[in-house]
């Protein structure tokens, strides 16, 4: 395209038109995605725990569960359009069964109940279509603990995490994906926060946190 022509597309397109970007993603996220294209693919038989750090963090999945064949496929800071973008080397393989969770990194970038809940459904949507055989259970988003004041962009966004649960929970049941309400096996009472015994961080689990997550997912294995 010449000086003339381009300058004249430029002419004509909207005040506030922004060129389409790539999504920035982190050097972490870079190096998970190599070590996974390094592994054996996934298959048919296997089981994967998909999401961001509390899934990472897991580590050893068929050790904390007393299985074989899991996969862990956790990304330490990643969010829904992340997992999303990144799903084809699953899917692929057309595992038995997915557990999803993800979205409080969303939270955390300031958007709405609504847009969150809209990035998961992308994601829930493309599994069912990639892999319509794989079994999904989607999980719900576990509470915070704004006391720790650790994460300053998640502080005061406690109260959007039940609704956004309350929102998952219905498309789950829409597309017949298994919907399991983690939130109250980690809060005191009706509290909606993070119980501080089960966590690092107020966002992170410790080791007791995770007995507690697993005792959860045992029955659906």
């Amino acid at each position: 395209m010449n000086k003339i022509r381009l300058l004249t597309v430029l002419l004509l397109l909207p005040l506030n038109f922004i060129p389409a970007q790539e999504p920035v993603r982190s050097a972490h996220y870079d190096s998970r995605l190599q070590v996974f294209e390094q592994e054996t693919p996934i298959h048919h038989q296997e089981i994967v725990m998909l999401g961001n750090s509390l899934t990472q963090n897991g580590g050893d999945w068929n050790t904390r569960l007393g299985k074989k064949l899991i996969r862990n496929r956790g990304i330490i800071g990643d969010d829904a359009q992340g997992i999303y973008d990144r799903l084809d080397e699953i899917t692929s393989g057309h595992p038995r069964k997915i557990f999803l969770l993800a979205g409080v990194n969303d939270l955390s970038h300031d958007l709405t109940v609504d847009s969150i809940v809209a990035q998961l459904t992308k994601v829930i949507d493309k599994i069912r279509k990639d892999s319509p055989q794989t079994r999904l259970y989607v999980q719900s988003l576990l509470p915070i603990n704004e006391s720790f004041n650790r994460y300053q962009r998640l502080n005061g966004k406690s109260d959007s995490i039940p609704a956004i649960n309350r929102k998952l929970k219905k498309v789950a049941k829409s597309r017949k994906a298994r919907f399991i309400n983690l939130f109250p096996r980690f809060t005191a009472h009706d509290a909606r926060s993070l119980r501080p015994e089960l966590t690092t961080d107020g966002l992170h689990l410790n080791e007791s946190g995770y007995v507690i997550w697993c005792k959860a997912l045992k029955k659906h294995f």
